[in-house]
């Protein structure tokens, strides 16, 4: 399985924040790269959250094993982005795609292949003023999980690790007729939590993102019930917006000079 992980900063907010322009890099995406979608895009507006500087969009569509997901945040100017899937995906061919399509001042984006041991040392520790934690999980399952007990999963997981669901999770097998895998995601305040489990071999790659800081031991004891305890999986939590301090003082800074003409008019700017 092939994880491609992007992370961007000073972004357009009205690019980023049009439902229209979300919709289509999705869509050309998929397209582009020969992904097997097993769906439409979906997309949610999170515009009442607790926070104003955390409005902005969450939009996914599920593949056959996998995922591509966007999640933006206008007033930060920023977006993270995932693409999980079992096929070759020329990397390069991304990143210069998303940034014509979201013009941006600096994009940082990841090859990370998901069937090799994953190192924290290689992958970067998170750190708790990153923007948010990253979970990545693989395990197994000894028998198939049927739909209902994938949504329900879905359903209760977001609560048990300390997360806030703004959708009822999206739960489908990508073929109708002998499916070879069971997908699930869910959409958090804070990003989302997908699952995508491999009838042949049994697996389960999973990801739970959140953009904002979780607490490590709900995770973990969330994980020991769904899988059984600490050994039967395992997971490494990698660094998602590493950038974040230099983020907030850029916005801030932008902030800065697009009010000066008020300092002008009062005379401050003399």
């Amino acid at each position: 399985m092939i994880h491609i992980l992007v992370d961007s900063y000073g972004c357009s907010s009205d690019r980023i924040n049009n439902l229209m322009d979300v919709y289509e890099v999705i869509n050309k995406i998929v397209n582009q790269n020969d992904l097997n979608a097993i769906m439409p895009p979906q997309l949610i507006p999170y515009y009442y959250c607790q926070d104003e500087r955390d409005v902005g969009i969450s939009a996914f569509v599920l593949l056959q094993g996998g995922h591509f997901t966007i999640h933006t945040f206008p007033k930060w100017g920023c977006y993270f982005a995932d693409l999980l899937c079992d096929k070759f995906v020329d990397k390069d061919n991304i990143e210069a795609f998303l940034e014509r399509e979201f013009p941006c001042d600096s994009l940082f984006i990841r090859r990370i292949d998901r069937d090799e041991k994953l190192y924290k040392e290689d992958l970067g520790i998170y750190q708790s003023n990153d923007f948010g934690p990253h979970y990545m999980i693989h395990s197994h399952m000894d028998k198939a999980p049927t739909l209902g007990e994938y949504m329900e999963i879905l359903d209760n997981l977001p609560d048990k690790a300390g997360m806030h669901p703004i959708s009822r999770p999206c739960v489908l097998h990508d073929t109708i007729q002998k499916p070879t895998y069971l997908s699930g995601i869910a959409v958090i305040a804070e990003s989302h939590i997908a699952m995508h489990y491999n009838y042949k071999t049994g697996e389960v790659f999973m990801d739970v993102f959140s953009c904002k800081e979780i607490a490590d031991s709900k995770y973990k004891q969330a994980m020991k019930e769904l899988f059984g305890g600490q050994d039967k999986y395992e997971d490494v939590c990698i660094q998602r917006g590493k950038r974040n301090k230099q983020r907030m003082d850029s916005q801030e800074n932008r902030h800065d000079t697009h009010k000066r003409w008020q300092d002008v008019i009062v005379g401050e700017g003399k």
